[in-house]
């Protein structure tokens, strides 16, 4: 990668949605570091929303995303990205593993043993940020066919990252660091934090014909081979990897929005519903295939479009047992497609927790009479 582009992509954090942010969190950890105990909960808070912004920043410049996100509630939600909890484990292990490793091959062994491991941890985020999966970063292979592709570019990585340990402990530890005003030290290193991700993100995005990884572009973007496509399509495919940027980036209500108007503009919108979900249906997280799926079964229902309705919430609930449509009629209604087609495993399994579902529900009675047939 070029100068210009390592520049380019280093400035990502002096913008104006990470600017604010550092400005904003900077003050709030000088506040939590002055309130003692009191403190400890809100410094916490702002540590883990932090890091997980930084996540969401390399997403969206892997995926060719030049505007940074904004901090949404969304990003912040502790139950929708382990990303930085799964690092810190990572860190921790290697800290503890490298101490006791020292009782065998001596404290300059382990030492050894710890840089050359924690060489690999800017792989395993950068798996993460090329496929959104976890459970491909911690595939060996995987890390280190990234690094084998990455040549040059990882070490470029690796440079960066001691550089802004250097760079992290002049501020901290030095007579000239020790003059900067305490909010302007934290405030650099923040920026110093989100500049390492942003030029993962960069790296991931310049050099993505070269990674060869299965998820490094959306489902949408992958070639078919087919060199004619028509400019319409290539215009929804577009529109496809936008909503697939926001929603990975967790801004999935601007995601869903987004769905919304391509549905609202298009003149056949089981058409549009039935193109946008086959492309979600292949990304790994099946969030935004069920809501897309929910949304085109009472459509299809109203056109009599019974087989494929039916077919569609199969293949939902194969990939999620959870899966129910939005109402209790349409739930019903394809209950009762599945019982004339003889699926009544189908049939069962919708029905096992509608009282749960659709409370008070005046149904409720037919469901219980179903439950007794179909047993």
């Amino acid at each position: 990668m070029g100068a210009a582009a390592i520049f380019r992509y280093l400035a990502i954090p002096l913008r104006a949605a990470p600017l604010l942010l550092i400005g904003t969190f900077s003050v709030l950890l000088v506040v939590a570091t002055k309130a003692g105990l009191l403190g400890i909960p809100l410094g916490l808070i702002l540590l883990s929303w932090f890091s997980k912004y930084s996540f969401v920043l390399m997403d969206r410049l892997a995926e060719g995303v030049v505007e940074p996100p904004v901090l949404s509630t969304e990003m912040v939600n502790p139950l929708d990205e382990q990303r930085p909890m799964i690092l810190l484990l990572m860190a921790i292990g290697l800290f503890y593993a490298s101490d006791a490793a020292s009782y065998w091959i001596g404290e300059r062994g382990a030492l050894v043993l710890m840089f050359a491991v924690g060489a690999l941890l800017p792989a395993v985020v950068a798996v993460q940020g090329a496929t959104g999966m976890v459970v491909q970063s911690l595939n060996p292979r995987r890390v280190l066919g990234l690094i084998a592709r990455l040549r040059g570019d990882y070490l470029l990585i690796l440079g960066f990252i001691a550089l802004v340990w250097v760079f992290s402990r002049f501020v901290v530890a030095s007579t000239v660091g020790d003059m900067l005003p305490f909010v302007l030290r934290i405030a650099l290193l923040m920026y110093a934090w989100l500049a390492m991700f942003s030029l993962i993100g960069g790296v991931l995005f310049e050099r993505r014909f070269d990674i060869g990884l299965d998820d490094v572009n959306t489902p949408a973007s992958l070639d078919t081979g087919d060199d004619d496509d028509a400019p319409d399509e290539r215009v929804r495919d577009r529109e496809m990897d936008r909503i697939y940027a926001e929603w990975r980036g967790g801004a999935h209500a601007n995601a869903w929005k987004t769905v919304l108007s391509l549905v609202e503009k298009s003149s056949d919108q089981i058409t549009e519903l039935r193109w946008l979900y086959r492309r979600a249906a292949q990304w790994p997280d099946g969030r935004l295939a069920d809501r897309l799926a929910r949304e085109l079964l009472p459509r299809l229902l109203a056109k009599r479009l019974t087989g494929e309705a039916l077919d569609l919430v199969r293949e939902r609930l194969k990939k999620d047992p959870r899966f129910r449509p939005t109402g209790s009629a349409d739930l019903l209604t394809v209950v009762q497609l599945a019982r004339t087609a003889g699926d009544r495993a189908t049939a069962r399994l919708l029905l096992q927790d509608f009282s749960t579902l659709y409370p008070d529900d005046p149904a409720q009675a037919m469901v219980d009479r179903l439950n007794t047939q179909l047993q």
